[in-house]
């Protein structure tokens, strides 16, 4: 009793952990050895359906629990071994009686059932392998099948034709179609062993040995009785392996990748087949050769001998040619896939490792696919200030140094456009490795680069996105949400930012374009103004107009939530036009309360494109009585080199009228000095954030001190904007500024508030930080 536990238990860990498929075969093969032996007892043909049975049922079983996609191949194949077992199990009820060596019947529908819905599977399965099979896959199969007919035309079907004439209503003849089927699955299956990696699937190699053992059986009892006689033990026994083997396919865990494509990595496919064209094209010939070699004359058997050898080398030569030309391909193909200026990957090799890892690649529970897309931060520079030469050898160090660290941790890295970079890292256990790994980027980039001489240093933002699955649509996905990731970034200087979708989701600004032109006719749009200082003398010289959003729901609504929404719009210069009147008008109220100022009015970039701004400006000023050299004009750089030509001219005849142009936010654009000094500006409006961190910043010091030696030698009076702290007015004062503007002195208020600010203003005291 002890023993026999003993035994058992370890048939049941064995069976634990071996396959289920494996043990089915392993469990088959043995059954199917012993069919010889069960014969003697006469239950040869109950075994034999038995196995056969169980094995229709573990196709049914497999594909049921596996759900392979595409399923319809493998409902074909299901259908196609179960023809097969009914039809055989239909001829063994006719055996005895001797009908099916008579004449037509139910089981010769059911086999040749069988071997068509068999051929239209493997069809399927083709297509589904080789995207290409429809094209030519068809017919290099067909050629290798019809090599395969050749033999069996000379050993099994013309015999048959020999001795029982040709005539379909004859079963014998009939029944050449089931070994000729036969041969077509043969060649289907070798032109996909040829042209594409399936063969490393063991389900592929079990498929093979089935459909291999069908054909053998068929050939055998067709060579053996012309299909009429009672199968022999051998037949039997070769069927049953087919049987089993499709059992074990479709039980198999991996059978789903077998529906999938799987593109030879080498595309050496049309070499391969030639290479097995050679034997099978020769087979015959030898064949016919071996078989009357007595009967043929020693000439005809030296001329056979010397076409054999011309076949050979003609072979050879169009083998050799063909090889060229895949090698001359997979160059150009490595070319496609190599960055021309740095030789690591480019783009197009990223979509081949999709591609291929779509499938070939096995999902791991809980894994996840991620992909950093990085951006050298500020890499303009470098090709601006030292020339694109000395940029491209910067460019290439990086790329040499991250694609080696990738590389050696098994992740696809490749240079996608300019100084961007991406790192494709597949079935990734956890978020935080690849968090990781984007910060060990960083540390990478930390290590200063030497290049003819020149050390430079390098860092990057970079754009993380992730996916559980990965396809195609889901690659292209990826793409987009690391740019939006990178673009955040690089806007919060965060060196490293995840996408995240709450994130993407833009608020729903439809309303303001609904609402502005309403809120335009109820004078909800109201003008602010903030006082603009001269700093020697602390008087307020003038202020700049700012609009405001006076919502009767949202509340006090600032410029920049609803701006970027209309500027696009005409709406925009309809808001400029209500500003320059508002300006003109409570500039003439404060002139009656004795107040001299000078009014700055923002001019957008589409406002500078139209051919009637100076004729507007012209007319608001006479409406209201205001001189012109009392208004400003304040441009942003970026706007000013929308069309040179165009607002140069459009300047030049507001200049002719009396009126002041300013360049607004300069040292954020793309200013030349040349430009500068054609426009003949008045002012200089430095941007705030330099003004701000000057203090303890020397960069933004060294660009607010020669920006203030450039505006002096082009006679360019200077303001700063953004004042906050006392120490930045006496800063500037010591440096010669002209004049200043910010939170320090006043924010902006509404007009009636002005006299008031005025005269806090010029009698307060700056000579302390506050």
């Amino acid at each position: 009793m002890q023993w026999s536990h003993h035994i058992s238990a370890v048939i049941s860990l064995a069976a634990r952990m071996t396959p289920p498929w494996k043990v089915f075969w392993l469990a088959g093969l043995v059954a199917t050895a012993c069919l010889p032996l069960v014969s003697r007892f006469g239950l040869r043909d109950s075994w034999f359906f038995l196995i056969a049975i169980l094995s229709v049922s573990a196709i049914w079983l497999g594909i049921w629990r596996q759900r392979p996609q595409p399923c319809q191949p493998w409902l074909q194949f299901a259908v196609a071994i179960s023809a097969q077992c009914l039809g055989g199990l239909i001829e063994a009820n006719t055996d005895a009686s001797g009908h099916f060596g008579l004449q037509l019947s139910l089981a010769d529908v059911c086999l040749l059932t069988g071997h068509l819905a068999l051929v239209r599977s493997l069809w399927q399965l083709a297509c589904q392998q080789h995207p290409q099979f429809p094209r030519h896959g068809f017919f290099q199969g067909w050629i290798l099948a019809t090599s395969l007919m050749l033999i069996g035309w000379q050993f099994l079907f013309l015999p048959t034709i020999l001795h029982h004439g040709f005539s379909l209503d004859r079963p014998q003849i009939f029944r050449m179609l089931y070994p000729s089927l036969s041969f077509i699955e043969l060649g289907m299956l070798l032109w996909l062993w040829t042209s594409s990696n399936a063969y490393a699937s063991r389900v592929f190699l079990q498929l093979c040995l089935a459909i291999l053992f069908f054909a053998i059986g068929e050939c055998v009892f067709h060579g053996t009785s012309n299909s009429l006689a009672v199968p022999h033990d051998i037949n039997l026994m070769c069927w049953l392996i087919g049987y089993v083997s499709f059992g074990s396919v479709a039980l198999h865990p991996d059978i789903a990748q077998l529906g999938h494509p799987r593109a030879s990595e080498d595309d050496r496919h049309a070499h391969h087949i030639l290479t097995m064209l050679l034997p099978l094209a020769l087979l015959f010939p030898v064949a016919l050769l071996l078989r009357y070699f007595q009967a043929l004359h020693p000439a005809t058997i030296g001329i056979l001998l010397g076409f054999f050898i011309i076949f050979i080398i003609g072979w050879y030569q169009l083998s050799t040619t063909l090889q060229n030309i895949i090698e001359v391909k997979q160059q150009l193909e490595q070319q496609n896939r190599t960055d021309y200026l740095t030789g690591i990957p480019n783009r197009n090799y990223l979509e081949q490792v999709v591609e291929s890892s779509m499938y070939s690649t096995r999902v791991l529970p809980h894994s996840m696919n991620a992909m950093l897309l990085m951006d050298i931060d500020g890499f303009k520079a470098f090709n601006n200030i030292f020339g694109f030469g000395l940029g491209d050898l910067i460019l290439k160090a990086v790329a040499k140094r991250l694609h080696h660290n990738s590389q050696a941790q098994g992740y696809h890295f490749a240079r996608v456009d300019g100084d961007e970079f991406i790192v494709l890292m597949l079935n990734v256990p956890e978020k935080a490795i690849v968090e990781q790994q984007a910060w060990h980027i960083h540390q990478l980039l930390e290590q200063p680069f030497i290049v003819n001489g020149l050390t430079a240093k390098v860092s990057c933002s970079i754009g993380i996105s992730m996916a559980d699955s990965f396809t195609k649509h889901a690659f292209s996905n990826m793409q987009r949400e690391s740019e939006r990731a990178l673009l955040r970034a690089k806007e919060n200087q965060s060196q490293v930012e995840c996408y995240q979708a709450i994130r993407d989701k833009p608020a729903d600004k439809s309303w303001i374009i609904s609402e502005f032109r309403e809120a335009i006719h109820a004078r909800q749009i109201v003008v602010y103004y903030q006082p603009k200082v001269h700093l020697q003398t602390q008087t307020v010289m003038g202020v700049e107009a700012l609009v405001r959003w006076q919502h009767p729901l949202r509340g006090l609504i600032m410029p920049g939530e609803f701006v970027p929404h209309i500027e696009n719009t005409d709406l925009i210069h309809t808001l400029f036009k209500l500003v320059l009147h508002e300006s003109t008008r409570q500039w003439q109220l404060w002139h009656q309360q004795q107040l001299d100022l000078t009014i700055a009015v923002n001019v957008t970039a589409r406002d500078l494109m139209n051919f009637d701004l100076v004729k507007e400006v012209a007319q608001a000023l006479e409406k209201h009585a205001m001189p012109a050299n009392h208004i400003e004009v304040e441009i942003t750089e970026s706007s000013a080199l929308a069309d040179p030509r165009r607002v140069k001219k459009l300047l030049s005849d507001l200049i002719a009228l009396g009126i002041k142009i300013s360049i607004d936010d300069y040292g954020t654009g793309y200013s030349s000095l040349l430009y500068l000094q054609q426009l003949s500006l008045h002012y200089l409006k430095i941007d705030q954030q330099f003004i701000r961190e000057m203090h303890h910043d020397a960069s933004s010091l060294a660009i607010v001190c020669s920006t203030l030696e450039l505006a002096k030698n082009l006679h360019i009076e200077v303001i700063a904007e953004g004042i906050h702290a006392a120490v930045s007015v006496q800063q500037l004062k010591a440096l010669g500024c002209y004049g200043a503007q910010g939170f320090l002195f006043s924010e902006p208020v509404p007009a009636s508030d002005i006299p008031a600010i005025i005269r806090r203003i010029e009698s307060a005291c700056y000579d302390i930080e506050s």
